[in-house]
């Protein structure tokens, strides 16, 4: 009978695991891998079709809330004036949690933005990031993206799990 009830439970825990896998997969294909592409293009459509028309963007650094709208302006105009000024961006991200269930997820953890000038001269920041994501119609999108940079370094991207 113990036998029984410890292979039980270990199938348990492994379905648990696989599913947490299939998720977190899932998750990575539709927003994080697609995210860092249209972010190192500066394809602000597709880089916005990665949210939620209910999305809340947060930058805690510069206390403020935006709604969809006002996020995809920003983001065009920054995209504009990098394309001006001929500068090329990249980003990276290391998670600190993954926490999720098969229609919603909250995760946290770390980017690196490397931003390089027409000179070829690069320059890097480190930031922390939460969001909240929701799967509607098959597809995950960011409702919630909230960020900021203050005493984020090296080091703590570095001790998150690497996408």
């Amino acid at each position: 009978m113990k036998i029984l009830l410890c292979a039980l439970l270990m199938c348990s825990f492994f379905t648990v695991v696989a599913q947490t896998d299939n998720i977190e997969t899932e998750i990575n294909n539709q927003v994080w891998l697609p995210f860092i592409k249209t972010y190192s293009s500066m394809d602000a459509i597709g880089f916005m079709n990665l949210h939620s028309r209910d999305l809340l963007r947060v930058p805690v650094d510069s206390k403020k809330i935006y709604n969809y709208e006002e996020y995809s302006l920003n983001n065009q105009q920054s995209n504009e004036y990098n394309f001006r000024h001929k500068r090329h961006q990249t980003i990276e991200f290391s998670f600190e949690e993954r926490v999720h269930n098969e229609t919603a997820a909250f995760e946290t953890g770390y980017y690196k933005v490397t931003s390089t000038d027409s000179n070829g001269k690069s320059s890097t920041f480190y930031g922390k990031f939460t969001v909240v994501l929701r799967k509607t119609d098959d597809r995950w999108k960011i409702v919630l993206d909230s960020d900021t940079s203050k005493n984020i370094t090296e080091s703590m991207f570095l001790k998150g799990k690497k996408l």
